[in-house]
């Protein structure tokens, strides 16, 4: 199925994104995949998705992450396989997520909050502290390693951060990949304390805009899928999530 290489090529393109910032460190697992630590204990990734049959693999990467620091996290997303080498090694599995595209031709967009201003991010410091909180941080708990992260996506042009704001407040971000056919959507957050306010509705009718002509790509929690069905998306496949910590969704 076309969608399914559609939304890996997409992981692959972020996590290679990520790979690339200049506060990362990667580990190449072999010619398959890799994982990074992005210089805050929160934001890793493993991209390989294929099936592992020992625990070798995932050996290397709880070695890897341990070395990065104690407190560090990672997701493992897991496409058609069996996931009993990497619980064998230690890891959890922490649930689906499920893969979700929108073709944009055509698309009719759902109505607005007219108090919502989107824009791109002027801010990396704002949009940290906007997407920490939206994702159930405390606001004035961000930590510096977070914003430095951001910092470093902001000065890279193959994605683009945005921000929604009602009455000059920050209360949502998004992050887009910048790719020529396909879209993919990172960090949509609204900050607990404004939603049902129609700002997450706004955000994805501004990301339908600016994807126009385009093929949206995403992974929704459980809990997100029944807002974006309602926009239109399709499910896909669901996405199996390993971590070494039992706090994912």
């Amino acid at each position: 199925m076309y969608e399914v290489k559609e939304i890996w090529e997409n992981v692959k393109f972020f996590t290679g994104v990520l790979r690339d910032l200049p506060v990362s460190k990667s580990l190449t697992l072999d010619d398959r995949g890799y994982c990074v630590y992005t210089g805050d204990s929160h934001e890793n990734w493993v991209y390989y998705p294929h099936a592992v049959n020992d625990v070798s693999t995932a050996e290397k990467v709880i070695k890897f992450f341990g070395e990065c620091g104690d407190e560090v996290s990672f997701l493992w997303f897991m496409y058609g396989g069996n996931g009993k080498a990497l619980t064998d090694s230690g890891l959890l599995y922490a649930g689906d997520m499920i893969a979700m595209t929108l073709d944009t031709v055509n698309l009719t967009l759902k109505p607005s909050n007219p108090d919502v201003v989107i824009m791109p991010s002027t801010s990396h410091e704002t949009w940290a502290v906007t997407s920490w909180t939206g994702f159930g941080g405390e606001r004035d708990e961000t930590p510096e390693s977070y914003i430095s992260f951001a910092e470093a996506l902001s000065n890279d042009e193959r994605v683009s951060l945005y921000t929604a704001e009602i009455g000059g407040n920050a209360v949502g971000t998004f992050l887009l990949t910048n790719g020529a056919d396909v879209t993919g959507v990172y960090y949509f957050a609204v900050d607990p304390a404004a939603r049902r306010k129609g700002i997450a509705r706004s955000m994805m009718n501004e990301i339908c805009r600016l994807s126009e002509g385009k093929r949206i790509v995403l992974q929704a929690t459980p809990s997100g899928v029944p807002f974006y069905e309602n926009f239109g998306f399709t499910d896909l496949f669901p996405i199996a999530v390993y971590s070494n910590t039992e706090d994912v969704f």
